[in-house]
Order: C-alpha cells, then sequence, then structure tokens
C-alpha cells in the first residue's frame, strides 16, 4: 500500500507542469497559428501577431482583433468586441500547451492549444488579411 502511494505521488508530481511564464508562451506562439480544442474537438483558431497581438475565430464565425497579456501566472485575451477579458493558466503538454480557465473549477477539462498549418479560416469581416 505505501508503494502504490509512493507512485501516484510521483506520476502527480511528475505530470504536474509549471504554467508557462507571459516570455515562454510568446516565444511558442509568436508567428504561429494555434487550434484550441475541448474535449477532442476543436472550436477555434487564433493567430499570434507581434506585440502580443491576436487574430481569433470560433469556427464559422468572424475573426477578431485582440491582444493578449500576463496577469499574474495567468495570459488573458481581450477581444474587440468584449470588454471581459478571457483568463488562462497554460502549461506544456505533450502535443502542445493545455490551458485551465481560470473561471473554471479545479479538475474541470483541459483546452488543447496545438500548431496548425492550416490556414486561418476567416469569414469576416477581415476575409484574406
Amino acid at each position: 500500500m505505501r508503494s502504490l502511494l509512493a507512485l501516484c505521488l510521483i506520476t502527480t508530481t511528475a505530470t504536474a507542469e509549471p504554467l508557462l511564464t507571459a516570455d515562454e508562451f510568446d516565444a511558442l506562439t509568436l508567428g504561429r497559428t494555434m487550434t484550441w480544442a475541448e474535449y477532442g474537438q476543436v472550436y477555434g483558431v487564433e493567430q499570434y501577431l507581434p506585440d502580443r497581438r491576436v487574430r481569433w475565430t470560433v469556427l464559422g464565425d468572424d475573426c477578431k482583433l485582440g491582444h493578449w497579456y500576463a496577469d499574474g501566472p495567468a495570459i488573458c485575451f481581450l477581444y474587440e468586441d468584449n470588454p471581459t477579458p478571457a483568463c488562462w493558466e497554460i502549461s506544456l503538454s505533450g502535443s502542445g500547451m493545455e490551458a485551465h480557465d481560470t473561471e473554471d473549477p479545479p479538475g474541470s477539462e483541459q483546452v488543447v492549444i496545438e500548431d496548425t498549418n492550416e490556414a486561418m479560416p476567416c469569414f469576416g469581416p477581415e476575409v484574406g488579411v
């Protein structure tokens, strides 16, 4: 029983990745386009531009411009059409990054952020930008 508990503690500690700093997040995303997926389904795509600017779309919707910033350990996104920031605690995972919405309770489903080679699927208002 004692060794099982020790194994569980080691496994939990080994898989708990530290949160990315703003500089680390910037280095991993700048100039890239990333998908955001929950429960195995991509729901949005974000393009990371210079000066911490972003272009975001929920699939099938218009693209929105915004920016991101650090707020303590969280990375927060603020978009042109919404004055309320969306804040995430982001860490590295095996295939990219994992994000936990700071508004969600602990243990809730992680959002997976992965690099993509697909074009940004903007339907408006900045099609072709």
